[in-house]
């Protein structure tokens, strides 16, 4: 049986990642010219280094003000107290509820869907693209080691381009995003017994020194290929820190439950068909699938 499992898991990967090919041949043809310089040097850096940090005064500098002074306000709201359920408690953060995001900061859901972020996620991919969503993520001094603050990489597809939005000033000791560097080629099978990566076993297998940080003012913007790159939210030991993160994959992803399970679409969906673009909805909804209908099944573990 368990052979038979691990059969058809490679199979269906297989046939994913030659139709990922296949459709990119198609859509780098269609979109022969039209990618940017700026989007080039962001697939050059998720290529080798697997990071690149910029900030959205350069990537939305119109927007930039308005977007952190509207999610300023909200976070001061948050800390003199929410309604019970405005904000969910996971294993080590809160995340704003996609309705009071969508009522109070509809901005932090729509940057993702900027035709000039699109553009460089589309060029990284060299696919079109689905939009995962948007979660505000506040992050306290707690000391749990758990969660996204465990080294990991994400397994929603073979390529997880993700946006790490600070809305706080992250500096040392404020959880910064940390990661390996990418071209050092560290995979899971380097960690052959599985469980929790914790940094004294990462620090086994790579020393600390070669541990990147990125540290940065209100603003700063961390993209990262997140299944490429092993990577965490590194512990808070004196500041709280809020953030945005915002995901990417294919239309087909390997991991279909996991990517549509970011943001509750379906569930928000009237409200969300009020403020989309019409250009915009084969991102947030083509490539959904009924989740009832979703066979989830376990994939085997690497060796």
């Amino acid at each position: 049986m368990v052979a038979r499992v691990r059969l058809t898991y490679r199979a269906r990967t297989y046939s994913l990642r030659a139709s990922h090919v296949i459709t990119s041949l198609i859509y780098r043809r269609q979109l022969a010219g039209q990618f940017s310089e700026s989007a080039a040097a962001v697939s050059a850096d998720l290529e080798t280094e697997g990071v690149h940090v910029t900030t959205l005064d350069r990537l939305l500098p119109e927007y930039s003000q308005s977007i952190l002074a509207a999610a300023k306000a909200l976070l001061q709201d948050q800390s003199r107290g929410e309604e019970p359920g405005t904000w969910t408690r996971a294993a080590s953060s809160s995340d704003l509820c996609a309705e009071a995001m969508l009522a109070r900061v509809p901005e932090l859901y729509l940057l993702g869907l900027d035709a000039r972020v699109l553009q460089i996620v589309q060029q990284y991919l060299r696919l079109p693209a689905a939009y995962h969503g948007a979660v505000l993520r506040r992050s306290s001094v707690d000391g749990k080691w758990a969660g996204p603050r465990l080294w990991h990489q994400d397994r929603e597809d073979f390529h997880v381009f993700r946006m790490v939005l600070y809305l706080t000033d992250v500096v040392a000791g404020a959880g910064p995003f940390e990661y390996i560097p990418r071209n050092l080629g560290i995979t899971y099978r380097h960690f052959p017994s599985g469980g929790a990566l914790t940094n004294e076993r990462m620090e086994r297998v790579v020393p600390r020194q070669l541990w990147k940080r990125c540290v940065g003012p209100a603003g700063t913007v961390v993209m990262c290929d997140t299944a490429k790159v092993f990577h965490h939210e590194s512990m808070q030991t004196a500041y709280d820190r809020a953030v945005v993160m915002i995901g990417y994959s294919s239309r087909r992803p390997t991991g279909m439950a996991l990517a549509m399970s970011h943001f509750p679409a379906e569930r928000v969906a009237s409200t969300l068909m009020q403020i989309l673009p019409p250009g915009n909805h084969a991102h947030v909804f083509g490539w959904r699938r009924p989740l009832e209908r979703l066979r989830i099944a376990s994939s085997p573990s690497v060796a």
